[in-house]
């Protein structure tokens, strides 16, 4: 195992703070989705959901829990739930599961939400 290695490691919500961005490819449309994961309070993550390709932006999202590195976002509004692996300081790997459908939705850390 090498030092860098995550597998080990509890990543802080600290940490996972900022804006992620991910292609979401859905039958035959890709579109572009961007969560912005924000620290709140002493140590808990709130976070809004923006979508380019559809025109949506600060789409209120539910819990947001991350045990060591499973990261998981609650979106009720939309009936939607994302669930994934930080697999990096830069790369989050998962899925996105709405409306019955469940698809892969890996991430890129943007920077600091907006």
């Amino acid at each position: 195992m090498t030092p860098n290695s995550l597998s080990a490691q509890k990543i802080s919500n600290k940490k996972i703070a900022g804006s992620w961005l991910g292609k979401l490819s859905a039958g035959g449309t890709d579109l572009r989705v961007i969560f912005n994961l924000k620290l709140t309070g002493k140590d808990s993550l709130s976070a809004t959901l923006d979508s380019p390709d559809q025109n949506a932006k600060n789409i209120p999202c539910g819990q947001v829990t991350l045990d060591k590195q499973k990261l998981v976002i609650k979106a009720p509004g939309i009936n939607g739930e994302y669930n994934g692996t930080v697999t990096g300081d830069s790369t989050i790997n998962g899925t996105w599961t709405q409306n019955g459908g469940t698809f892969p939705l890996n991430l890129k850390k943007q920077g600091k939400p907006k």
